[in-house]
């Protein structure tokens, strides 16, 4: 699946998702903002735009909102697709152990080996 192919809703997901791992060891890294800016080329400048905007107003200071609205996301495809570029933006600089911890949350909810 390519992340494109995500639903509306689950790219608000998947925004709200990278900020918790990317803000996790309080250092947005260049490598990080490099996988941010793929990210944006495959969504396109609208979709990701809205997606950030609408991540930031559903989860504004609620890592909780986030935390449920993860556990909605229920194609198998689409959590493979999205946990699968939350660790590639995490190992882009190296996974630190604040980095793996919403990894952890994310696997465990969903059902994922990892």
């Amino acid at each position: 699946m390519e992340l494109r192919d995500l639903t509306n809703d689950e790219t608000v997901c998947l925004m709200g998702l990278l900020r918790e791992v990317i803000q996790a060891d309080d250092d947005y890294s260049p490598a990080e903002r490099a996988k941010m800016r793929e990210l944006r080329d495959a969504l396109g400048d609208e979709r990701f735009d809205a997606a950030i905007d609408e991540a930031k107003r559903r989860y504004a200071g609620s890592r909780a909102a986030l935390k449920e609205h993860a556990k909605t996301i229920t194609r198998p495809e689409a959590r493979r697709a999205m946990y699968a570029l939350l660790e590639r933006v995490a190992a882009s600089d190296g996974v630190t152990a604040s980095e793996k911890k919403p990894l952890d949350w994310v696997a465990s909810w969903w059902d994922l080996k990892t």
